[in-house]
This record gives structure tokens, sequence and C-alpha cells, in this order.
């Protein structure tokens, strides 16, 4: 009796996680989005969705279902996102707007992890900080693995770093840190960052990876505008995605 009130609480909790959701997604779309262009997308009546825009209500589990599979669209949301993607004068590649719809973010990312290869067997996640970080966090939330982020600097000299030096395109050479205890030959990493352009960075990663006798499943990137980068990787054993050309 016990085990069959576990489960049903289970399932109730999980249905109720759906349809907030559901809510969750409808609210970051209504800020592009008008009602009436929602109403025509979902087919679901203008009246309505504003009440679940505004809290009045929530979508049943069976409703919920629609809103989410329906949203669950890789042709949709790529062309959602790749339009929040901007790119200055100097060569700026600007993705934190993605940031500002993070279940869409989510779920977007979701789809294109399931095409990853050896995801199954990811046992961590590594971030570059800084930009790289809140996409690592996601990835490394939706895979429910723990994050390390890279740094290049180190936090104290009482901790166990090892590193990597990059050569920058300036000349100067910087170093690239992470933890010795929070990795080990064990580990078989996925390595996520929010821009590539040179491919230095994830290079050296790559090989400060390497070090710590760990091994890299792959790379997910959010955006890059050139393929310059591809060349430092075309003898290495990695699966790195791009999800955005700008």
């Amino acid at each position: 009796m016990e085990i069959f009130m576990l489960q049903s609480n289970q399932i109730k909790e999980k249905e109720l996680r759906l349809r907030l959701f559901s809510v969750d997604i409808l609210k970051e779309l209504k800020n592009i989005y008008t009602y009436k262009e929602l109403s025509k997308f979902f087919n679901i009546q203008e009246s309505l969705i504003c009440r679940y825009v505004n809290g009045r209500t929530i979508p049943s589990e069976r409703q919920a279902l629609e809103i989410v599979t329906r949203i669950k669209n890789k042709e949709f949301l790529y062309n959602f996102f790749i339009r929040k993607i901007r790119v200055y004068e100097d060569d700026f590649i600007d993705v934190s707007n993605l940031l500002f719809y993070p279940n869409l973010l989510k779920t977007f990312l979701e789809l294109y992890l399931i095409k990853l290869n050896k995801v199954s067997d990811v046992t961590k996640i590594v971030g570059i900080a800084s930009n790289g970080i809140p996409f690592a966090t996601i990835v490394a939330s939706i895979l429910e693995k723990p994050l390390i982020i890279s740094k290049k600097h180190k936090d104290s000299t009482q901790i166990q770093y090892i590193e990597e030096n990059i050569r920058e395109s300036n000349g100067v050479i910087s170093t690239l840190y992470i933890r010795g205890d929070y990795i080990s030959k064990k580990d078989k990493i996925l390595i996520v960052d929010d821009v590539i352009r040179s491919g230095k960075t994830l290079l050296s990663l790559y090989n400060l990876i390497g070090k710590a006798n760990a091994s890299v499943v792959g790379a997910l990137i959010i955006a890059t505008n050139t393929d310059t980068w591809k060349d430092k990787f075309i003898n290495k054993d990695i699966n790195l995605m791009v999800l955005f050309k700008v």
C-alpha cells in the first residue's frame, strides 16, 4: 500500500512539473509573441493563454503535454534562438540573450545532447569561465552530472591545480587552470563553452584534461562565425558540435 501511495505521489508530482513547465514556456514566448500569435501556434484560445501566463490557472496535463510537444521542434527553436545572437563590428559574438529564455534553451539543448555520441558515458561537465559557465550549468543540469569550472587564475595557493598555457593572438601567453582534486583518469568529460573562434582555448582545455589522464567525450559550443578553428582538431579524438554558425 505504501509503495502504491509513493508511486501515485511521484506520478502526480511529475504531472504537476509538466504543467508548470508548460506555463514557463508560455511566459517566455509571451516576451516575443502576442497572445494572438501564440493562440494560432498552439491552437489554444487567446483568453486561456492569457490566464495561463497571468497565473490564474494552469493547463491540464493533456494540454500541457501538447504545449511542450509542440515546442520540442528543433527547427522552430533553432530559428527562435539564432535571431537572438548578435555579431558586433569588433567580431564579438554575443549569445547572452539566449539566457533570457532558460526553459526554451534547456529544451533546445536537450534535443542536441541526444545526438551527441557517447553522451551517456559522460561523468562530468567542464565549463570555461566566465561567459560559458551559464550554458555549462544548464547542460550539467540536463545530464545531472557535476560541473567543473576551468579558469585563467588560481583561487588559492593551497589547492592543487593542473595547468596549460595558451598562446594568445597578440603573443601573450596566458594559463588555464583546473582543480586536480576534481578530475581523475576515470572521468569522461564533456566540454561546454559559449563561443569558439581560433580554437586555442578549447585545444588548451583538451590538452589540460589529458594531463589529468581523463578523456574528452566531446565538446558542445553554442556559436561561431568562422571555420578556422577546425584545423586544430583534425587529428584529435573529439566529437565537436557547434549549434549556431552566424
